[in-house]
């Protein structure tokens, strides 16, 4: 291989490691996060139905109060008929799985279950459990 291949190859690899650690770097660093943040501003808000799961007194309000800054609408609040969740979870009412993915992002809260009624105020019901803890202390 003559002396300029290899300097042609050597410049071609090192272009190469740079762009992926660029990649690397936006993606994993706060400047990627900004961005993802400002697409999520530019999104229509997401319609949920906030429930008190777990029956301690006034959760409801409370963890409203922790979803008030993001790209959610909160169009009814209440309790459930027993207070017997531990596990905090997305229910989906009008089945938008992307929709679902950003509420996720949005929220930290990953464990979701089916259960579609297109007639549901709206598309999501967000059923706060004995570990909202976690996700409000983020």
């Amino acid at each position: 291989m003559s002396q300029t291949a290899k300097i042609i190859l050597g410049v071609v690899i090192g272009v190469i490691l740079i762009g992926a650690g660029g990649i690397l770097w936006y993606r994993f660093s706060d400047a990627g996060k900004r961005g993802h943040e400002q697409a999520e501003d530019a999104l229509p808000a997401i319609r949920i139905i906030l429930t008190n799961g777990c029956g301690f007194e006034n959760l409801a309000r409370e963890f409203s109060m922790w979803l008030k800054d993001k790209n959610v609408d909160i169009v009814a609040m209440g309790n459930t008929p027993k207070p017997i969740y531990d596990k905090t979870i997305i229910v989906v009412r009008k089945g938008d799985m992307e929709d679902m993915k950003r509420l996720q992002r949005m929220t930290g809260i990953e464990r979701y279950t089916m259960a579609l009624n297109e007639t549901a105020l709206a598309d999501f019901e967000i059923i706060i459990g004995k570990d909202y803890e976690q996700y409000t202390k983020r």
